[in-house]
C-alpha cells in the first residue's frame, strides 16, 4: 500500500500454480537454469497499479509510487527495462501525445525510491546487470515507452542524463520522430527522426522500434548506424495464424522488419500482451506465446531472441496469457522453453545472455 493510503494490487499472489508441468529430470534443469540465469525482461511496467482500478487517476496525482520489487525479484529477473509512461496520463488521454515534463517526473520519482532501497539498484549497462546478480539485488534499467520530446533535439540527452539508456520512437500516433504504428499514412521516419537516432548513437541510447508504423521501423534500421530493437513485438505471420485482430496487425512485426533488425545485429523481446499474440479466447495458453519464441528462433536464430513481456502488476489481468500475466510469473517462461526442447545454453541465451551482449554493443 502506497503512502497516500490508497490499496494497491499485490505485488505477488500466492497459491498459484506453475503453468508448466515438468518431469523430475526438467525439474532439475529448470533449478539449475533459475540458479545460472541473468534473467532480463527488455520492457516491463514495474509500477504497481491501484487494486481499485477507478482510482487509478487520484493515484497518479499523488505522485506517490510503489515500484514492484518484489513482483521482479519473485519472477527470477535480474534486471528489468521500465517504460517509463503512465504518470503522463495526468495531462493527456492518448499516451502518445504524453508531455515530456511529467515523463521526467516520473523517472526521477522512481530512481528515487531505488535510491532508498538497499536491495535493489539502477543499472545502466551490461557489466552493472552482471553485479547485481552477483550482489543479489534487483536491477532496474530506466527506459521509456516513447520519445515524448516533441521537436526538441536536447530533450534526449536531458533523457540520458536521467538515466535513460533504452526509448521507444513513437507510439501508436504520429509525432515529430515519425509516425507509430496506428497512423493511416505511413510516412515513415522523419528528418527530424533521422537526427534524434544520431543523437541516441553517439550517446549509447538503445533506438527501440517496438511501436513505429512498418516504414519508420524501416527507415530507422537504415539510418541507425547501431544494432535497434524491437523490445516488445510479437510475429505478424505468425499472429495471424493465431487469430490476431486488428490492434494486433498493427503492434505485430513483419518478417521483412524482424530480418532487417536482426541483420543490423539487433534484437527482438517476445511480449505476452494477448492483443499481440492472439484474439483467441479471454484466457490464452503459454503454449501461443512459446509459439512466437519458435517462430522467432526459427528466422532470426538463436543470437537475436529475449523476453520482452510488457507486463504490468495490475488486479486486471483476465485476458493475458496464463502463466505469464505478471512479472511475478517470469520464471514460466524458463520453464515452457525447457518443454519445447531447447538447451540450456540456448535458453540462458534468450533468457538473458543475448540482451547483455546487445548492450555490451550498444549502451556506453
Amino acid at each position: 500500500m502506497a503512502g497516500n493510503s490508497i490499496p494497491l494490487a499485490k505485488q505477488v499472489v500466492e497459491g498459484r500454480s506453475n503453468a508448466v508441468t515438468l518431469d523430475a529430470g526438467q525439474e532439475k534443469r529448470f533449478q539449475g537454469l533459475v540458479e545460472d540465469v541473468t534473467m532480463i525482461d527488455l520492457h516491463q511496467h514495474p509500477m504497481v497499479k491501484p487494486e481499485d482500478p477507478s482510482r487509478y487517476m487520484e493515484y497518479l496525482r499523488s505522485g506517490d509510487y510503489e515500484w514492484g520489487y518484489e513482483a521482479i525479484r519473485h519472477g527470477g529477473f535480474t534486471a528489468v527495462g521500465t517504460a517509463n509512461v503512465y504518470r503522463g496520463m495526468l495531462n493527456a488521454e492518448d499516451m502518445s501525445f504524453i508531455r515530456f515534463e511529467d515523463l521526467l517526473d516520473e523517472i526521477g520519482l522512481m530512481l528515487s525510491d531505488v535510491g532508498r532501497n538497499d536491495e535493489v539498484v539502477k543499472v545502466s549497462n551490461s557489466d552493472e546487470i552482471e553485479a547485481a546478480k552477483q550482489q543479489g539485488k534487483v536491477g532496474i534499467l530506466p527506459t521509456v515507452e516513447h520519445l515524448a520530446i516533441g521537436n526538441e533535439l536536447q530533450h534526449v540527452d536531458v533523457l540520458y542524463n536521467a538515466g535513460i539508456r533504452l526509448a521507444g520512437m513513437t507510439y501508436r500516433r504520429k509525432s515529430y520522430i515519425g509516425d507509430g504504428h496506428l497512423e493511416r499514412n505511413d510516412g515513415g521516419l522523419s528528418l527530424f527522426g533521422i537526427e534524434v537516432i544520431q543523437r541516441m548513437n553517439e550517446l549509447g541510447m538503445v533506438v527501440d522500434l517496438s511501436h513505429a508504423s512498418f516504414r519508420t521501423a524501416m527507415d530507422a534500421i537504415e539510418f541507425s548506424k547501431a544494432p535497434v530493437a524491437f523490445s516488445h513485438d510479437g510475429s505478424y505471420t505468425l499472429g495471424l495464424k493465431q487469430g490476431g485482430g486488428e490492434y494486433a496487425a498493427g503492434r505485430l512485426r513483419r518478417d521483412e522488419e524482424l530480418l532487417a533488425c536482426a541483420k543490423k545485429g539487433g534484437i527482438i523481446g517476445v511480449t505476452v500482451q494477448p492483443s499481440v499474440i492472439s484474439s483467441w479466447g479471454s484466457e490464452l495458453s503459454l503454449d501461443l506465446l512459446l509459439d512466437h519464441y519458435d517462430y522467432m528462433v526459427k528466422l532470426l536464430g538463436i543470437d537475436h531472441v529475449a523476453i520482452g513481456t510488457d507486463s504490468s502488476i495490475d488486479v486486471r489481468t483476465s485476458g493475458f496469457v496464463r502463466g505469464v500475466d505478471s512479472p511475478a510469473e517470469g520464471k514460466n517462461i524458463i520453464r515452457g522453453l525447457i518443454t519445447r526442447g531447447y538447451s540450456d545454453a540456448d535458453i540462458l541465451k534468450i533468457t538473458g545472455g543475448n540482451a547483455l551482449t546487445f548492450f555490451r554493443r550498444v549502451m556506453s
